[in-house]
């Protein structure tokens, strides 16, 4: 899984999806929005890897000039691994 926000412009959505179909990955999920107020391009991608050597290590080493091209504040994480979670209730009303 990618999500990343930077500044909008021509070309993000072409070179993150460039980018996985170069080592052969498979997007099945794609969502993204610009924000017209801040100027912010948001987007999440879910993919799927098929070549062995596509390593989660090797695809973030990779993506790491694009993102610097971009500007942009990115994460590439494992979908599968279940991430901690802490959930909080109140008696009182708010």
């Amino acid at each position: 899984m990618l999500t990343l926000s930077c500044p909008d412009r021509v070309g993000i959505v072409r070179a993150v999806a460039g980018f996985l179909a170069d080592r052969e990955c498979n997007i099945t999920d794609s969502q993204q929005f610009s924000d017209p107020d801040t100027g912010r391009f948001f987007m999440r991608v879910r993919f799927g890897v098929a070549h062995p050597e596509a390593t989660l290590e090797a695809l973030q080493v990779g993506f790491a000039p694009i993102g610097a091209a971009y500007g942009m504040q990115w994460q590439m994480y494992d979908a599968a691994t279940r991430g901690r979670v802490l959930i909080m209730v109140s008696k009182l009303s708010h």
